[in-house]
């Protein structure tokens, strides 16, 4: 190298699993649909129960539960194709979510975790799931130690590794879930801001920026707060029309604060080892 001023660091090994994914995802078709949510009314939902619950609600989980009752509902959404004859889907509904976990040396990592049967689950369940496995040791998640098995992988070791997921749907279903969800909104200011998601997945939902902006309710300007929202979908598997109509699901879900009842706050007390939620 020159003598200009730099510094060198080590290439991180979870970027080789990145790179990974987004090769597998380029063989894709993919469409991309954005979208503005108003979740006005499931924020205040989410801040109504969290002095309830000592961990309070995630909004991660919140999106996990809405995007798997509407996959559910939609279930090519979430359908594999297998060879050049068969489309697979699945029963359960797995979404897979970015969190970010600290490492023994201090720095934040995100790491992927799967929630099994979303469709099947309730909201307290998927908030309660996700919160433990946010606070749980690394060193104990077989799916980072499988990762890390795979990453000190050579590239062409790798790369077969792949074709052979690829040949059965389960294989993949197993690794990396039926849908996927990431929320990098959570760490941007206030503004509206649109990601769009490189995957090798039917569908995944990319949570943008959140800002508030003006809008008609009932015949009169109110203040509410938007949502910046990208569906995308693999356009071999699904057609527009049967997209948007698992979009409108999907919106309506995250619009009426679904899940966000006294029922949901009994039961997340319950699992959060409280007695009761006060009213």
């Amino acid at each position: 190298m020159s003598k200009t001023p730099c510094q060198e660091v080590p290439w991180p090994r979870i970027r080789e699993l990145v790179t990974d994914t987004l090769t597998a995802g380029h063989r894709a078709h993919l469409a991309h649909g954005l979208v503005e949510v108003d979740v006005s009314r499931a924020l205040a939902g989410i801040e109504r129960y969290k002095s309830r619950l000592p961990d309070g609600v995630s909004f991660t989980a919140y999106i996990v539960y809405c995007l798997g009752q509407a996959v559910g509902a939609h279930t090519i959404m979430h359908a594999y194709r297998k060879g050049r004859g068969k489309l697979v889907i699945f029963d359960d509904v797995d979404v897979s979510a970015l969190l970010e976990k600290r490492k023994p040396d201090g720095s934040l990592v995100p790491v992927p975790y799967i929630v099994r049967g979303a469709n099947g689950k309730s909201l307290a369940q998927i908030n309660h799931e996700l919160r433990q496995a946010v606070n749980s040791d690394m060193r104990d998640d077989q799916g980072v130690r499988r990762r890390r098995r795979i990453m000190r992988l050579p590239r062409r070791a790798r790369a077969l590794l792949w074709w052979w997921m690829f040949r059965d749907p389960a294989r993949l279903k197993q690794q990396w879930g039926t849908v996927a969800v990431s929320n990098v909104g959570s760490f941007m200011l206030p503004r509206a801001f649109w990601g769009m998601a490189s995957s090798f997945l039917t569908c995944t939902l990319t949570i943008g920026g959140r800002y508030e902006r003006v809008a008609w309710v009932d015949g009169r300007a109110e203040p509410r707060v938007t949502q910046s929202v990208t569906v995308t979908i693999d356009h071999d598997v699904v057609d527009g029309a049967p997209a948007a109509r698992f979009a409108q699901t999907l919106i309506g879900l995250l619009e009426d604060g679904a899940g966000l009842d006294d029922a949901f706050a009994a039961e997340a007390a319950r699992l959060s080892g409280l007695d009761h939620a006060t009213a």
